[in-house]
């Protein structure tokens, strides 16, 4: 593994112990001041201080408490100062379950429910210095794999 490849995986560890500690400004200080950030829902933003804030409400609400794991798949270098980053998210967190919710659990109160996606990372060198400059979240689409040709 080289140098370069190296700082990044450490910079996917810091994310997931950002997220997992529900610090933003811990969160977004590997990006950019002037990264874009598309999340699961297709919503961009723009700037190292909205993913802070978006990430802060996050942690606040929806998403306290839950727990990430993030694996490096792959990372391509395409040049000395540009890779790509092919990351693999499981998300656990917890959800109220209501009486009247069609999917609840056989008791009511609190279930896990457990997501997946898979983040694209786009991170330029500057300085010496990595950061991601572009962060593409796409959910991983519940149902049957695909089937081999």
């Amino acid at each position: 593994m080289t140098n370069d490849e190296q700082a990044i995986y450490q910079m996917v560890q810091r994310l997931e112990a950002a997220w997992n500690a529900g610090d933003s400004a811990g969160f977004a200080a590997p990006f950019a001041e002037d990264a874009d950030f598309v999340n699961v829902l297709g919503e961009h933003h723009n700037g190292r201080a909205a993913i802070e804030a978006g990430h802060r409400q996050l942690f606040e609400t929806f998403y306290k408490g839950s727990h990430v794991t993030y694996t490096v798949e792959g990372i391509r270098s395409v040049r000395p100062d540009v890779a790509v980053a092919f990351i693999r998210a499981r998300l656990s967190s917890r959800l109220a379950v209501t009486p009247d919710d069609p999917n609840r659990a056989s008791h009511l109160g609190e279930s896990t429910r457990e997501d997946h996606a898979r983040p694209t990372m786009v991170l330029a060198k500057d300085h010496g210095k990595w950061q991601i400059v572009a962060f593409q979240n796409t959910r991983v689409a519940q149902g049957p794999p695909p089937a081999t040709p």
